[in-house]
């Protein structure tokens, strides 16, 4: 009986990246190459996500005579993770991958990744980057700490490192997009679902050509939408910790005044205890602002695309 063969669909977005995406598409024709002789069919589903440069002009060149790879276009810029999630939900395969398309995560790894995926019976493989001399002393700490902090608050086992350079089952995909809130943040949403996984580590080339286009801003932000879809865990913390200070600082007040010094008068306590809640409560509901403003952001997006010929 003939063995039917797998299908790998690899995503890769893209956003004003016409200095790469040249040299991206010919290094995966060579990892393609070996993938097919291992007997697998491979896609290419390149997401353009709302670029302003010549990327669509550059690819759709480039791709004419590739029937391997597809082209959808975002109307807009929705950012990297809707527009991995985007091509997700409209296309089929055995196995799912994702990497950027700057040439500074090598597709060829994806070779080692299907195999240690099938090998150890695995649902997700997460490539692990490490962190290289070229990249920004703030920006590789916030990445650091970010991890660290989100890891512990939010209950989810992800490591420093991970990025949307991956592989996984159908099983993952279909979960995917049978969420309401996975499309806003993909590598935490695969890690939250407990999926059999790995970790793979790699070291990410220096970017040759262009810039960066994840800024602070960007960064920052997408933090800040994690913490609000996974973060039940850092209110609850958040609170505990709010009753904790108020307790302890009621507890100060009445040693203070009993024990210390029992002539301080009602006036000052006033003002301490008006003062410390005052804090307490504009910080809480700073937070409450900014989740709410994060909510209704996420609620309203609803991305327009479509397939390029």
């Amino acid at each position: 009986m003939k063995i039917k063969k797998k299908n790998i669909c690899i995503i890769s977005a893209f956003y004003n990246e016409e200095e790469n995406l040249e040299k991206f598409i010919n290094n995966f024709d060579i990892t393609r190459s070996k993938l097919l002789k291992m007997g697998y069919y491979i896609n290419l589903i390149l997401v353009n996500d709302g670029s302003t440069d010549k990327s669509v002009k550059i690819v759709k060149k480039k791709i004419s005579s590739k029937k391997y790879v597809k082209l959808i276009s975002l109307n807009k810029n929705y950012g990297q993770q809707i527009a991995i999630h985007v091509a997700l939900k409209e296309i089929k395969a055995d196995f799912y991958g994702a990497l950027d398309s700057d040439c500074q995560q090598d597709s060829s790894l994806f070779i080692k990744m299907i195999n240690l995926l099938k090998s150890n019976k695995l649902e997700l493989l997460q490539m692990k980057k490490k962190y290289g001399n070229y990249e920004g002393v703030l920006k590789k700490f916030m990445s650091k700490f970010f991890y660290y902090i989100f890891s512990y608050l939010a209950d989810i086992d992800i490591k420093s490192g991970s990025s949307d350079f991956y592989l996984f089952t159908n099983k993952v995909r279909n979960k995917i997009i049978s969420s309401n809130i996975s499309k806003f943040f993909l590598r935490g949403f695969i890690h939250w679902n407990k999926f059999r996984k790995a970790y793979l580590e790699y070291t990410p080339k220096k970017r040759s050509k262009g810039k960066s286009k994840y800024n602070f801003y960007r960064q920052l932000n997408f933090a800040l939408t994690a913490m609000y879809l996974y973060g039940t865990k850092l209110f609850l913390k958040i609170f505990i910790f709010s009753i904790f200070l108020t307790i302890l600082f009621i507890a100060y007040l009445i040693f203070k005044d009993y024990f210390l010094n029992p002539e301080i008068t009602g006036l000052i306590k006033i003002k301490f205890l008006t003062t410390f809640f005052g804090i307490i409560n504009l910080l809480l509901s700073c937070t409450i602002t900014l989740f709410i403003i994060k909510f209704k952001q996420n609620s309203s997006i609803k991305p327009r695309y479509k397939f390029e010929k």
